[in-house]
């Protein structure tokens, strides 16, 4: 797959009498999205009949002057008249003038939810492990990955099954371009103790302010004596359509 090929089925469009902007630009990011995506275009709108405006999921590094190309902050103009012998130039002004491919707005979701969390008491040979800051045992973990190019805040919900008991929240940062990852039952409340309680089914529910997120949750669970057996998981977090 090529730049000229992407602008020949463009004018094969028009040819067969397809002169409406909008869809053109439909039908070219249909055609070509996965493509675009990997060359690092989001989006391309056909701004006229020989002028198109592709978004780059980066940021121009360097605005050099490219003939039939003009380069903005986070987005390129191309004039078809101009690079129609030469439709390479539009890959490599990618190449040459976007730095590392992420949105502005992240990937993923705003909003993660993990409908079955549970962390299970420890045993007395976990307990002595813990108390020396050592040992491989029962607890849960989130991983969130933040690709945008902005920080952001995320709310941690904690949802019991049990009504007798309240609901508990906390925050932390996940900063732009970067991953964070928690054990949960390291997190502590105001006065110290844990903040997620032991042997309760639980629902966990993660919203990010700024930016869109990638969340996975993650279990392990021994037992035994001496906590000699021990199971692994992961998950996926669910992500509400909008």
């Amino acid at each position: 797959m090529t730049f000229g090929i992407l602008f020949a089925t463009l004018r094969e469009y028009k040819h067969t009498g397809i002169s409406d902007v909008k869809t053109l630009s439909v039908l070219l990011n249909d055609t070509f999205g996965d493509w675009l995506a990997s060359q690092g275009v989001s989006h391309i709108e056909m701004l006229n009949d020989n002028r198109l405006c592709m978004n780059i999921t980066g940021q121009v590094k360097e605005h050099n002057p490219t003939d039939g190309i003009q380069l903005f902050s986070r987005f390129l103009v191309v004039n078809l008249d101009e690079i129609q012998d030469d439709p390479e130039a539009v890959g490599i002004a990618l190449a040459s003038y976007i730095t590392e491919a992420y949105t502005s707005e992240g990937d993923g979701a705003y909003v993660w939810i993990i409908p079955d969390g549970y962390m299970a008491s420890l045993s007395s040979t976990e307990q002595e492990w813990e108390e020396h800051g050592g040992g491989y045992f029962s607890h849960e973990s989130i991983c969130i990955s933040n690709t945008a190019d902005t920080d952001t805040v995320c709310l941690l919900e904690v949802l019991y099954e049990d009504t007798d008991i309240e609901n508990v929240s906390c925050e932390f940062n996940v900063p732009a371009q970067r991953s964070v990852h928690y054990r949960l039952d390291k997190l502590k409340d105001s006065d110290g103790n844990p903040l997620i309680a032991k042997d309760a089914p639980v629902s966990y529910k993660i919203t990010s302010k700024n930016t869109r997120i990638v969340v996975q949750g993650s279990r392990i669970l021994t037992s035994g004596e001496g906590s000699m057996f021990a199971s692994f998981g992961t998950v996926m977090a669910w992500c509400p359509m909008r």
